[in-house]
């Protein structure tokens, strides 16, 4: 009978699962529902939809974390501190694909020359409307853990709007598609 009941509640949990697919819906990931909201960055120039529960890290979290004067200008993440989305606006004139994949090659180019061991993993560009995305992955290793970053380039207001999502590797797969699709709503907030 227990294994009935145990079959019985995973077909429920894949049913509600299978209801939420999207960030409009929410996207389960190990089990649990995670919900997204749009949220309006760099006073109101950039939309992009993040996951509700996300917070601004902490700066005492984030001088440990991101040690170098230049961390990124916004950092969401997890309540755990285990998932983060970082965000740079550059006054670097942007707008076409060409430039946007000319920063993002010198970007790919200069994390090398950092980090011999950093290894690109996927690289790829899409169009929506008229909005350019080009984005790259690539490993990197932490304090004793290996983690996932995708990074993305995009032009708001014609500057380079630099995205950063990182997470520990072992949980690339969970979370990787879902930061492209986060990256795909990033627009220009028009006030």
């Amino acid at each position: 009978m227990t294994y009935f009941d145990e079959a019985v509640l995973e077909m429920r949990q894949n049913q509600k699962e299978q209801k939420h697919t999207t960030l409009d819906t929410g996207i389960y990931v190990n089990k649990k529902l995670i919900e997204f909201k749009t949220e309006y960055l760099f006073r109101n120039q950039v939309d992009i939809m993040l996951p509700i529960t996300f917070i601004d890290m902490p700066s005492a979290i984030a001088a440990v974390k991101y040690p170098s004067e230049f961390r990124p200008q916004i950092i969401k993440t997890s309540l755990d501190g285990t998932i983060n989305f970082t965000f740079n606006l550059f006054d670097i004139p942007g707008g076409e694909a060409e430039r946007i994949n000319e920063i993002a090659n010198q970007f790919q180019a200069v994390l090398k020359q950092v980090n011999s061991s950093v290894k690109i993993l996927e690289v790829f560009e899409e169009k929506q409307k008229e909005q350019y995305f080009k984005m790259f992955s690539y490993k990197s290793s932490g304090i004793d853990v290996q983690i996932y970053n995708l990074v993305c380039m995009t032009s708001i207001k014609n500057k380079i709007l630099q995205e950063t999502f990182n997470c520990l590797f072992d949980e690339a797969d969970d979370w990787k598609d879902i930061a492209k699709s986060i990256f795909l709503t990033t627009k220009e907030h028009f006030l």
